[in-house]
């Protein structure tokens, strides 16, 4: 199925991909062959589900999500040390001044572990570093930061539906999901960091098993190696997958177009965003495109500088509007006057940049009718 353009927005007799059929042709590229990800339509049905059921819980903290996610999970999960070995090694080696450690136990939906190296880094006690202060379940108090956070919960419940794919290898220990977002740290202890009022994070998850698993392995547990960066301003949340590079590119893919499909701004719009990153001139952005579709396709586009200037004036800015204030929703609502304010908001969406191996998808996927 493809989205039909009419008028004047990028040529009246061509046709682009929707996202749903990219994610189909993603399974059918020599990547996913050689990597054995491949899903039948009944497997990539149940792959829209999960994204039916994280868009009808997108405004807030839904563990539920996860676990049923992960109990359908059919990867393939090789197990390692076990965690107490893991622990007891990171406890005794310090890898770094900045750095703590937690043990997320996903059936309970709890810490079941977070060292105490928390409160000489983050100034911030071990027992107050809950789930209801990360993800925005209090009124006051919230370790959260109110532009990052349904952006992580949004990118987390994604994760955990690439975890579930078949074809794809976790490593215990090894494989792991990497997340920056911004923390408040108003409430620190430390007076430096408390002035601060925002640290950026990084988070590395490591599937991680008890020692009791054995040979079978199921994800029900990550090891989180926290790492405390600097303050910013501005940040934008975009995770990745972090396994064999082969494995990597073709997950963090997948989960592009996932986070894609469910918010579903066209993909003809996130072209022409995409190209405004580097180019400030419409007749910049009109060439490339233009000579990227024929490079892929051979079909000649006559996109202009003045087709491109309508499409953002008349249609992108008001869609990314509405994008924005359903996935980010704040007092007030956000505005989008300019084109740099809906590249910022796509952005913020992950949306934006569309990675090569995508960028690559959509240009195929393009037809002259």
């Amino acid at each position: 199925m493809t989205d039909r353009l009419s008028n004047f927005r990028l040529g009246e007799r061509l046709t682009y991909p929707t996202w749903k059929s990219l994610v189909n042709a993603l399974y059918s590229t020599e990547e996913s062959k050689h990597s054995n990800v491949y899903q039948g339509h009944e497997k990539i049905a149940k792959t829209f589900e999960r994204l039916d059921a994280i868009r009808s819980h997108h405004n807030g903290f839904h563990p539920e999500l996860a676990l049923q996610f992960v109990e359908e999970a059919e990867g393939t999960y090789h197990t390692g040390l076990p965690l107490r070995d893991v622990k007891e090694s990171m406890d005794r080696f310090h890898f770094g001044s900045n750095e703590f450690h937690s043990v997320y136990h996903i059936p309970t939906a709890s810490y079941s572990y977070i060292s105490p190296r928390i409160e000489t880094i983050l100034g911030i006690k071990s027992e107050d570093f809950t789930l209801a202060r990360l993800y925005s379940m209090m009124p006051e108090g919230g370790l959260h930061h109110p532009e990052d956070i349904y952006h992580v919960l949004r990118w987390g419940n994604l994760a955990y539906v690439v975890l579930a794919i078949p074809g794809f290898v976790f490593r215990a220990n090894d494989d792991h999901y990497l997340v920056r977002h911004r923390m408040n740290v108003r409430s620190s202890s430390i007076k430096d960091i408390r002035d601060a009022g925002y640290m950026l994070v990084e988070k590395r998850a490591y599937l991680c098993h008890d020692s009791e698993t054995g040979t079978d392995l199921k994800p029900s547990m990550h090891l989180d190696r926290w790492t405390v960066l600097d303050d910013v301003k501005t940040h934008y949340v975009r995770p990745q997958f972090v396994t064999s590079p082969n494995q990597s590119m073709l997950m963090n893919s997948i989960l592009y177009l996932l986070n894609a499909t469910l918010i579903n701004v066209p993909v003809k719009f996130l072209l022409l965003l995409n190209e405004r990153i580097d180019h400030d001139r419409n007749k910049a952005i009109a060439n490339n495109v233009c000579d990227k579709i024929q490079f892929h396709t051979g079909i000649q586009c006559d996109l202009d500088d003045q087709k491109v200037a309508d499409c953002f004036a008349k249609t992108i800015r008001s869609k990314m509007k509405e994008a924005i204030n359903v996935w980010e929703p704040k007092e007030g609502g956000h505005q989008i006057k300019t084109d740099t304010d809906a590249v910022k908001a796509a952005m913020k969406l992950g949306l934006l940049p569309i990675p090569p191996m995508v960028e690559r998808l959509i240009y195929r996927g393009i037809t002259d009718i």
